[in-house]
């Protein structure tokens, strides 16, 4: 191993399908395709078992701790068609297999599981995104913003057509997690609490957005990959001016985007004729989400993005850039991510070596390290 990295046996009896850290990189949720889940927890340097237990009964394909704000809490999705939130139980002794309780199950629509899972958080409130197999998206919020063992659907989508039987699918999901969205920066006037994602389908990257009715619409599209997308990253920092993303590709190669973001020309005059007025309604639309915006929209029924009619103009528009074509030198990129200041970029794939790249001041990706993934993980 290279200097600065450990490694440990996570003492699954199969394949390790997930490993994420916790806010504050001090907790450790891996998954396997043995059905378990274990939490570690960093100690004296060292990772050290708090728990194991059976969350599953199927293989596990996603798992995801919740933010810093509103306890420990971890969601998880499997082949079993379960979508489940795990909350920690600080009373159960640790190892005794009652550490983590589930307090939330739901079953996956359409009889296609869910295979990506993310949250987003924004003060204390909390939401889920969940994708299944076939590209059907649903955004979740809680019932009662006092407890996480209730949720009520937000929006439903799907982000593509439903790919053919048999095709070999690639579907994830993750939210914006930046504390301020670029579109709250340019029209401050907008809700503050307003959602963003990018969502890996097929072959090809979509980003959705939150309408001033709390509707998600198609923003833009990021295409020009050669084969299936396996993984989107987002990367915080909206004081760049634009928005960053990453995907990896079955073609080998790490994609790097910027992400214009504007006010359009109707919206820009609006706001400048109306701009006291629309400030009073966002603070009525804020007070809203705030009691609970899926009641509201609880006799919508669900429709396809790709035939969804629209709303009305959006208030912005958007265009893209890619900056960056990396060969990976991986066989297959199953992973990307962005490091918390969206400096570095972190790759994995069937070549078993995670790579290491960072932005140089020309704006190239330059590789600056490299470590072989541990071979005892089954």
């Amino acid at each position: 191993m290279s200097a600065g990295f450990s490694d440990f046996d996570a003492g699954h009896r199969d394949l390790v399908t997930v490993t994420k850290f916790n806010f504050y990189g001090n907790r450790i949720v891996t998954a396997s395709s043995d059905h378990r889940m274990k939490v570690w927890d960093q100690k004296d340097n060292e990772w050290q078992l708090t728990d194991t237990w059976r969350a599953h009964d199927a293989e596990i394909r996603d798992a995801t701790w919740n933010g810093p704000f509103t306890g420990q809490h971890i969601g998880s999705v499997g082949e079993d068609m379960k979508l489940k939130v795990w909350q920690e139980d600080v009373t159960q002794p640790p190892n005794s297999g009652r550490r983590f309780r589930a307090i939330f199950r739901m079953m996956a629509p359409h009889r296609h599981p869910f295979v990506s899972i993310d949250f987003r958080n924004i003060d204390l409130e909390s939401w889920i995104a969940a994708i299944t197999r076939d590209g059907f998206l649903m955004v979740l919020e809680p019932v009662s913003p006092d407890s996480l063992a209730d949720w009520q659907t937000v929006d439903e989508f799907r982000v593509c057509a439903a790919p053919p039987r048999g095709e070999e699918t690639s579907f994830k999901v993750q939210f914006h997690h930046d504390p301020t969205d670029i579109t709250h920066a340019i029209q401050p006037s907008s809700d503050r609490k307003s959602l963003s994602l990018v969502v890996a389908a097929m072959d090809t990257v979509k980003v959705f957005r939150m309408d001033s009715n709390r509707r998600f619409y198609h923003a833009i599209e990021l295409s020009g990959h050669g084969g299936l997308v396996r993984d989107v990253s987002w990367a915080n920092g909206s004081v760049r001016g634009y928005d960053l993303i990453a995907s990896g590709c079955k073609d080998g190669f790490v994609r790097v985007f910027e992400v214009y973001t504007s006010l359009s020309s109707t919206s820009a005059r609006e706001s400048d004729r109306n701009h006291s007025q629309s400030s009073a309604q966002s603070q009525s639309s804020r007070s809203t989400a705030q009691s609970g915006i899926g009641s509201a929209l609880a006799s919508r029924a669900p429709t396809s993005m790709i035939n969804r009619p629209p709303t009305g103009d959006s208030p912005f528009k958007h265009s893209y850039k890619e900056v960056a074509c990396i060969d990976s030198k991986h066989l297959d990129v199953w992973q990307v991510g962005f490091s918390y200041a969206g400096d570095c970029i972190v790759s994995s794939g069937d070549d078993g070596v995670v790579r290491f790249w960072k932005r140089a001041l020309s704006g190239e990706w330059l590789e600056y390290a490299e470590t072989e993934m541990a071979e005892h993980e089954s």
